[in-house]
């Protein structure tokens, strides 16, 4: 979309909040910060630490998700990026805001998904298949996505084979 000369591109992070492993919002708000973008967070889920751990904390932020992006429906957006998103809920929580953004803006905004749900071949523990079902359908709505080797087999439902890929495969 045309950028407003008169203020910075504004992007909508929807990612969880992890206080300690340098991942999600955490490093969005950071690294578009440093680009001159305005990061504007929309929490999943806050935990202590990654799930790469073997403990941390995780408060869900489902029930407020609604609302949050409900407040949001005048804004004007120049994309939307997601990363990690927690439930079936939140996914169709996402693909409403979307096509409302879409609906309203002259220009709809750029959609950037970074899909994760797996790595390493298997699915993460906390994604379900509907949710995986429900990802390909989100995928659809995208300019970009950026999943790994997993994340692209699964939406494909094309077999893992591996990280090392040759035109071959």
């Amino acid at each position: 979309p045309m950028v407003n000369e008169q203020r910075p591109p504004r992007i909508a992070c929807i990612n969880d909040l992890s206080g300690y492993g340098r991942c999600s919002l955490t490093t969005a708000i950071a690294v578009l910060s440093a680009m001159g973008v305005q990061a504007c967070p929309v929490p999943t889920a806050i935990l202590s630490k990654h799930t790469g751990f073997d403990r941390y904390t995780f408060t869900d932020f489902t029930p407020h998700m609604g609302a949050y992006m409900a407040d949001w429906a005048e804004l004007e957006l120049d994309a939307v990026y997601t990363g990690f998103l927690g439930s079936a809920e939140q996914i169709r929580l996402v693909e409403g805001f979307l096509a409302q953004q879409r609906a309203r803006q002259s220009t709809p905004p750029h959609v950037i998904i970074d899909t994760v749900m797996g790595d390493g071949g298997k699915i993460y523990p906390t994604y379900t298949p509907d949710m995986c079902r429900l990802m390909r359908r989100l995928v659809s709505h995208a300019d970009v996505i950026t999943p790994n080797v997993t994340e692209a087999c699964i939406l494909t439902g094309t077999p893992y084979s591996g990280e090392e890929l040759t035109t071959a495969q």
